[in-house]
């Protein structure tokens, strides 16, 4: 079962209160229980991972993307899952035809806010254009699927809010520390929760491995800035 996790977010530069739903790491899974958990948010963040690389399947994916760009305006960025897919091309190609908004670094406006997207450039052979999204004016809100490779590459820089997935929660958390992320190893830094001050880690909504998630259920955030 999923839970809702909410955080605050003051940035002191909107003029009215946006409410942003993320669904992170989906991995293909069945969504029909997230809608009624996410209405009324003004928009849909997805940073990465809506397919299952593993077994090379992202038909649910796809569809959640659709079903959720008919309800209201989504804003998708890669994960490795996408990445690493045999036919990562027609993946993408059907992303595209989802009518959400793909993000592969790249940002658009969106209200008062600019929402971009990142992933490794020397990964996918897309230039990052970071710079570009700093330069502009008012709230900037990135997507970044690992937040380790924020943490490493572009804490310093000037954005305010980071949403990233990709850690699972550490799988298995005993108190509040999760035991195994991906890039992370044993014992990971930055797998759920609030990070500084603008770096917020979704636990993610599926889950991929063969292992169970104890202690650490699978969530969707509801974020309100302003």
């Amino acid at each position: 079962m999923r839970r809702v996790v909410c955080y605050e977010h003051h940035t002191g530069k909107l003029t009215k209160p946006l409410t942003l739903a993320v669904v992170s790491d989906l991995h293909n899974e069945a969504y029909e229980d997230i809608f009624p958990l996410i209405e009324g948010a003004d928009a849909l963040l997805v940073p990465g991972d809506i397919s299952d690389r593993y077994h090379k399947e992202w038909k649910n994916g796809i569809a959640f993307l659709h079903d959720a760009a008919q309800r209201m305006p989504t804003f998708y960025s890669l994960g490795n899952h996408e990445v690493k897919q045999a036919e990562y091309a027609r993946l993408k190609t059907a992303l595209y035809h989802t009518g959400a908004e793909i993000l592969i670094n790249r940002h658009v406006k969106f209200g008062e806010v600019w929402i971009g997207g990142w992933y490794a450039p020397e990964k996918i052979r897309e230039p990052e254009r970071l710079s570009a999204l700093e330069r502009e004016e008012g709230v900037k809100i990135l997507m970044c699927h690992k937040p380790e490779e924020y943490w490493k590459r572009m804490r310093s820089r000037d954005f305010d809010l980071v949403i990233a997935g990709h850690a699972h929660g550490g799988q298995i958390r005993l108190g509040n520390q999760g035991v195994y992320a991906p890039g992370q190893g044993l014992f990971p830094r930055l797998t759920r929760g609030l990070y500084g001050d603008k770096l917020i880690v979704s636990a993610g909504a599926g889950n991929p491995a063969g292992a169970p998630r104890w202690g650490n259920p699978c969530e969707v955030l509801l974020i309100r800035m302003d």
